[in-house]
Formats: structure tokens, sequence, C-alpha cells
């Protein structure tokens, strides 16, 4: 059998016909949840692999989804090809059609992207993978010296980040550098596969700004909606400020679960973050003495999360002498939590440092609705949310708890 023999099983609703169908060598596609993007990348690769358009580059967010996406959109496709002229390597992250190769890469790593071509580049979530220009600037763009590709960005918004100015720039045809690229906007509406209802459903649930963003596809100042105003509140000139006599202190911890970092945030009485550290893969032993020390340095009174494997740490740091509580997680405990912080960030009662991560965290902070109908925070799928929790915590022993409470200890 000849790759020309085989005709594919794939089917594009209008809208995604729309885009793939055009000749545009670069296309920004703008989209509200569920328009079906992600179906279409895997149809436009698996069809185009076969007319022998090889090597191709999928990037998305991480390994998790990159799995969960090949068993769900790119084998329906590909088991109506005799098996032995195709292969997926899962470990490799690579996929294999009539010899023409497809390698998926994760934007948590995107230096194994780079020194590499390839004459198709398929860019998914650019919302939340271009919140960090280095995977554009020094994996991407690079990489399109050698064949010229043609590449998709697509993805729902996540605030104006560098998503957001190529899209401004696909629109722009009177440049003579974007002349060759196409700009599409689509809405979860244009997916006719799903109900007008049940978007509706969706939507009716969602804030204003959310709905705006997840539904319709449009651009917010700030990302998801969740925390408003956070750009206002960082101060870009902030640095790290070392204890001041008679000024009280409250600090937030938050503890490595798995692949989650440990993070350690310290606010002074006005709500300004004054010490903010990120640790992953670290014995315990050595966090707990940074944790001690950085507690008796700042006589922080600390509220920490003492839910699964903080308990233990919890016990550990008491008895070192520590002013901590603890805050066990639950749904409920959580939205609590997490709404005294939007409050700060609404009313300005918070300065924080100028740490890219932690501000990208707080930009990607996600609001959903459980099947039961509970309101619950988190950061999209395959991110992490550790540093949010920690400056929350942080915030919470400073606003929500009485002073009485925690009268500072002598060490």
């Amino acid at each position: 059998m000849q790759a020309n023999e085989v005709r594919l099983n794939v089917l594009y609703h209008p809208a995604q016909a729309e885009i793939f169908d055009d000749p545009a060598r670069v296309k920004v596609i703008v989209k509200g949840r569920r328009f079906g993007l992600t179906r279409g990348y895997a149809n436009h690769a698996c069809e185009k692999m076969l007319e022998g358009l090889s090597p191709v580059l999928w990037v998305d967010t991480v390994n998790s989804n990159i799995d969960r996406y090949v068993e769900r959109y790119f084998y329906p496709v590909l088991r109506t090809v005799p098996s032995q002229y195709w292969i997926w390597r899962q470990q490799k992250k690579e996929l294999e059609l009539f010899g023409r190769k497809l390698d998926f890469r994760s934007a948590d790593q995107p230096e194994r992207i780079e020194g590499f071509g390839y004459k198709l580049i398929l860019l998914n979530e650019a919302g939340i993978i271009l919140n960090d220009a280095y995977l554009w600037e020094n994996a991407i763009l690079p990489m399109t010296l050698d064949y010229n590709p043609n590449m998709i960005v697509g993805g729902t918004p996540k605030g104006k980040n560098l998503f957001f100015q190529l899209a401004t720039k696909a629109q722009d045809r009177q440049d003579p550098k974007y002349r060759d690229w196409q700009y599409f906007h689509k809405t979860s509406y244009d997916n006719p596969f799903i109900s007008k209802a049940d978007i509706d459903a969706l939507a009716a649930d969602m804030p204003e700004a959310v709905r705006q963003q997840e539904i319709f596809g449009q651009f917010l100042d700030e990302a998801a909606g969740v925390f408003r105003n956070v750009g206002a509140c960082i101060d870009p000139q902030g640095k790290p400020e070392a204890p001041v006599a008679g000024r009280n202190y409250c600090a937030g911890l938050d503890l490595a679960k798995h692949v989650d970092f440990t993070v350690l945030t310290v606010l002074d009485e006005n709500g300004r973050q004054v010490y903010w550290k990120r640790l992953n893969q670290f014995d315990w032993p050595y966090q707990k003495q940074l944790i001690i020390q950085v507690a008796k340095d700042y006589r922080a009174r600390m509220v920490m999360d003492s839910t699964g494997v903080g308990d233990p740490i919890f016990d550990d740091l008491r008895d070192a002498g520590l002013d901590v509580q603890g805050y066990k997680f639950t749904n409920d405990s959580k939205k609590k939590l997490v709404e005294s912080l939007m409050l700060a960030f609404e009313k300005s009662d918070i300065t924080l440092l100028p740490e890219p991560i932690q501000k990208n965290e707080l930009l990607m902070f996600e609001f959903s609705r459980t099947p039961s109908g509970l309101i619950s925070y988190a950061a999209p799928e395959g991110l992490h949310d550790d540093c949010v929790f920690a400056l929350a915590l942080a915030n919470w022993a400073r606003t929500a708890i009485e002073p009485s409470r925690y009268e500072i200890s002598v060490f």
C-alpha cells in the first residue's frame, strides 16, 4: 500500500475547514473553548504527512496532555490505516506514518525543541505556552530558517501576552512581513457538534470576564479573570527586603506534592511582598531548615497548607518554635482563600515582587464549576499553582485571622 492510496477517516466542521483549507503560510487562530481546534490539528497533521510533508512539530503544554491527544484524536484516524504503516513511540513522543515523522514536544522544556528544523509547526494552547516569550524567540523562530515552514498558532486567550501580539500581527495585512499570515477568530458557538443549549448553560455559570475569554475568545487585560489588577499590584522595581525592626510579617507556605513546588512567601503588615522562594527536588531537611530560618528572621506568623504531605512538616515547624497555623485544603476552604486574595488585588491592597513565575501563575489561574455545581479554582491542567496558594496563605494570615491569635514570639 502506498500513502496516496490511503483515505483517512477525518471530518472537519465548516469553521475548521475554513482554517485548514486556507493557503496562508502562518495561521493564527483565536478561539473559544471546545471549538475543536485540537482535533482539527490532529486531522491536519495526518493528512499532511500522507501528502509527504515531514518532519512536523506539535508543541503543547505538558506531556500528559500529548498522550491523551494521541489516544483521543489520532488513534481513531490511524486505525483506518494498516498497523504496519504507522507507529506511536510514546517514550520519544514521536508518531511515524509511512515513514513521515511528527514530533510532540512540551512547552515546559523548550530547550528540547531547539536545534531542529520542521516543515510544519503546530502550536496548541498558544494562550498558555506563549506566556513565556522564550519558546517563540529562542526555539521556534530560529528553526524557521531551515524550511520557512508553515505554522499554525492557535488557542484560547489567556491575557494579552505574546499570543495577543501574534494575533495582532496576523491582522495587519498591509505590513509586507505579514502578508502570508492569516487571522481567524472563532467562538465556542462555531462548533456545530456541540449544542447551543450546552454552551449557553456553561456560559451562564461563568463570570462575565471569564465568559468573554473562554466562550467568545476575547483577549482580556489579564488572563482568566480570577485575579484582576495583578499587573498594577506588581512593583517592577521591587526587590526582596530584609526584616525591619518593629514591623510585623506574615508568611504563606505551600508544600510540594509529587511534581509540585514548595513556595514560601512573606508579606509585611502593609501587604508588601518582601520575600519569595520556590523550591523543587530538595530534601525535606533542607527545605525545613530554610523555612525555619526565614520565619525566624522575619519573626513571621505563618499559615501553611497542612493537607496530606504537609501534616508531619507542620508538626516539625511548630516543634521548632514557629508561630504557625495549618490550613486544611478543601474545595470550600480553597474558595475562601482564593476569594480573599481576589479582593486584595481588586482593592490594590497587596504589592508583589516582579517574579515572572508568580505572575504567570496568577494570570493563568482559572475558575471552573464542578459536576455538582460547586465553584472550583485551580491552575490549568498540567500547570502549577503553588505560588498562588503560598501568596493566598500569607494574605490570609495578614487579613483574615485575628491579630490576637498571633502575638509574635521572641525566638
